[in-house]
This record gives C-alpha cells, sequence and structure tokens, in this order.
C-alpha cells in the first residue's frame, strides 16, 4: 500500500462518514442484492418457509398416543376404565391384543408407543377392596414425551380410582341405611394456565423462529457479501479507492439491516395472524428490540468475515456459530436445566436475551419496564462486537 494510501485509511479512521459515499455504497449494495434472482429468493422465501415448517411440522404436544390394549377381565368395569384412555384426545386405540406375547414385536417396530393390560380379576378386586393389578408399558425413546405420557396415565387412573372408591362409600351408605352423612369434594381445584392457557407448543416455539431466522439471515449475507469483495478481487480496488474503512462497513451493514428488518415483520405479521399466537405485548418495542438484535447480528457476520478468505468458510463458521447459539438460547433447552459452565456461555448469547424478550412480548404483554435489563445487555453486546470486528476489518485492510 502506498503513503498516499496509508493517510487516506489513516484519516478516514477517525473521521465522519460522508453522506454521498455512504449513500454511493449503500446504493451499489442493494443493487447487487437484487440483481440476481436467486439472491431474493434467498432473502426472503427461506424465512417464511422456515416459519411454516416450525408452525406446522414441529410440535411438542401430546397427543395421539397409540396404545395397544389387552383386557383379560373383560368386564363392566375394565371397560369404563379403558374408556377413560380411549375418549381422550391424548390416546389412540391401535390394536386389541389376545396375548402379553403379541406386544413385544408392536414395540420394537414402533407401532404402539404404549401397552395397557388389564389383568383378570380387575373388577372382583375392585369390588373387594383390594389392589387392581394394571400394567402399563411405555415407549422410553422419547424420554420428554414419555414421561408426559406416564403423567397422563397417572392422572386418568388416580382419577378413576377416587371416583370409584367414593361410589362404593356410597353404596355401602346406603345399604346400612345411614342418615345425615353428605359426600362433598373438601379440596375444590381451580385451574387457570397464564400467558397460554392451551399449552401449545406452536405458542411457545413460533416466537422464538423469529431470532433464528434474523441471525442466520443477517450474519450469513454479511460475512458472504464481504468475504465475496475479498474473493472475486475488488477488496483490494476497495483500498486504493476514496472510501473509508467505516464508510465501507456501514455500507455492507444498511442494507441487511433494511432486509432482515423486513424479514422481521413480514414473520411477526405472519406469526399473530396466521398461525394465531397470542400477542400481548408492543408491536414497537418488538421492532426497536429487533433492531438492536440485528445489528448485533451483523457484528458477528462482520468478525465472521475478518477470519475467513473463501465464502465456503464464511458459511462454515457461520454453521460454528449458528448451532451452539441455538442449543444455547432456550430456544429449545431451558437454560436452567443446563449445566452450570454452559449457563455462563449461555448468558453471553446474544439470542438468549432476544428469545427471552420475544416470548415476553408475544406471550407475557410485558415491555421495557419488564425486559430493561435484557435489551440493555443485548445493546452492550452489539456495540461491543461491532466495535472489536470493524477494528478487526480495518487493521485487516491496512
Amino acid at each position: 500500500m502506498n503513503d498516499t494510501s496509508r493517510e487516506k485509511k489513516k484519516n478516514g479512521v477517525g473521521g465522519f462518514m460522508r453522506k454521498g459515499i455512504l449513500k454511493s455504497m449503500v446504493v451499489k449494495e442493494f443493487k447487487q442484492m437484487f440483481r440476481d434472482t436467486r439472491m431474493r429468493i434467498v432473502l426472503f422465501a427461506p424465512p417464511i418457509l422456515m416459519l411454516f415448517l416450525f408452525g406446522y411440522a414441529v410440535s411438542t404436544d401430546v397427543t395421539g398416543v397409540r396404545m395397544a390394549i389387552l383386557d383379560e377381565d373383560r368386564s363392566q368395569t375394565s371397560r369404563a376404565f379403558i374408556e377413560r384412555f380411549t375418549s381422550t384426545e391424548h390416546f389412540v386405540p391401535y390394536t386389541y391384543l389376545r396375548s402379553p406375547r403379541e406386544v413385544s414385536p408392536l414395540l420394537d417396530r414402533g407401532e404402539v408407543e404404549l401397552f395397557l393390560h388389564v389383568e383378570k380379576g380387575f373388577s372382583s378386586h375392585i369390588r373387594s377392596g383390594k389392589t387392581a393389578s394394571v400394567q402399563i408399558v411405555v415407549d422410553g425413546t422419547d424420554s420428554s414425551r414419555a414421561a408426559v405420557v406416564v403423567s397422563y396415565v397417572n392422572a386418568i387412573t388416580s382419577d378413576f380410582s377416587t371416583e370409584y372408591f367414593l361410589q362404593r362409600i356410597r353404596s355401602v351408605v346406603i345399604s346400612k341405611m345411614i342418615i345425615g352423612v353428605r359426600f362433598r369434594q373438601n379440596i375444590g381445584l381451580e385451574e387457570r394456565v397464564m400467558f397460554n392457557p392451551d399449552l401449545s407448543s406452536r405458542n411457545f416455539y413460533l416466537p422464538g423462529i423469529l431470532g433464528l431466522l434474523i441471525s442466520l439471515i443477517a450474519v450469513t449475507m454479511t460475512s458472504m457479501s464481504v468475504v465475496k469483495e475479498r474473493e472475486v478481487g475488488t477488496m483490494d480496488q476497495i483500498v486504493v479507492s476514496p472510501i473509508r474503512s467505516m464508510e465501507f462497513i456501514m455500507g455492507k451493514s444498511i442494507p441487511y439491516t433494511i432486509v432482515s428488518f423486513i424479514d422481521i415483520v413480514i414473520i411477526s405479521l405472519l406469526t399473530i395472524f396466521w398461525f394465531k399466537v397470542p400477542f400481548n405485548g408492543s408491536f414497537i418495542f418488538l421492532l426497536l428490540s429487533s433492531l438492536v438484535f440485528i445489528m448485533t447480528s451483523i457484528s458477528v457476520g462482520l468478525f465472521i468475515s475478518t477470519i475467513s478468505r473463501t465464502q465456503q468458510q464464511a458459511i462454515l463458521s457461520t454453521f460454528l456459530y449458528f448451532l451452539p447459539s441455538i442449543l444455547l438460547s432456550g430456544f429449545i433447552f431451558p437454560i436452567y436445566s443446563m449445566p452450570e459452565s454452559m449457563q455462563i456461555v449461555a448468558y453471553i448469547n446474544p439470542m438468549t436475551y432476544f428469545i427471552s424478550i420475544v416470548r415476553g412480548v408475544f406471550l407475557r404483554g410485558v415491555g421495557f419496564f419488564f425486559l430493561w435489563m435484557e435489551l440493555g445487555i443485548m445493546t452492550v453486546m452489539g456495540v461491543l462486537l461491532f466495535l472489536f470486528s470493524s477494528r478487526r476489518f480495518k487493521e485487516g485492510l491496512e
């Protein structure tokens, strides 16, 4: 680099950005971005497709559990007990067996998830006040789903046992001609689920999708755009041109900030009006938080561009950042259940705070008064990342 170029770069580090050059840089980046039809598709189609994929295909709601049923008692009581399962949306009778030996192949092939075995003498034991035996075999391949299934089975069994016990006491009282005995429930349980009354996993996951999709677009597009200049050989021309380092960085960042912001508005509206996810907070606060997160993600993409020399390296580096960022953000697994060492890593992940903000705005309806700390931490992270990445980028140009 000649002395003139060095002096130009030195003067440009602390100087103000010139609006004309910055505007030309932004316009040039937009033209390059939308000139290719495939690039236009990549910027807007994948976020919408992934939103619909998560909205319709990804669900942790435990419904439609396939049951294999063996009723060896064949009494009215056993049929009433089995009906407690089959009359709900959680369990579906897949097949009725004649022998316990028939269930093993079904479980091995994954055709059924639950085996309900009502042993012979079930009704007679209940009438005589003895313990009636019922065997439950659950497919534990998916441990979380199996735990929910077991809880459903315990609840149904407990309700049936309590109801039959009360009926038996009533019959004894009536048969003995005892007068003045009243039957009433001592504890009246009133259930109220706040924020997500339907307990729908869609309402939990779809708001978090905003963070995943925007981070993916902002990080990937920014890193690849900068690396592409170096890969095709135009970076040397930029070095000797009148464009200052900060003007180049802002010229690359502003277009993808605008595109990511448009994406997040589209995704938010689809989440609210198409998938009917409850939205109880401030849309303005959501957009403000989204803008801060977009700038943070773009700073990460800028940093990746400083350690990559080809677009393939940029894609690989983005993947190595993106996967741990998802797993440690609380999007899928709660942070409190992670080891303490992983919790420390999770709390230096910007996506952790954005997902907390998005779910708070969508479901809880809270705003800046309750989420100012998350927004503040994310803002500080974004500023530090941008300054650090910009410095590394400038050092690479000098």
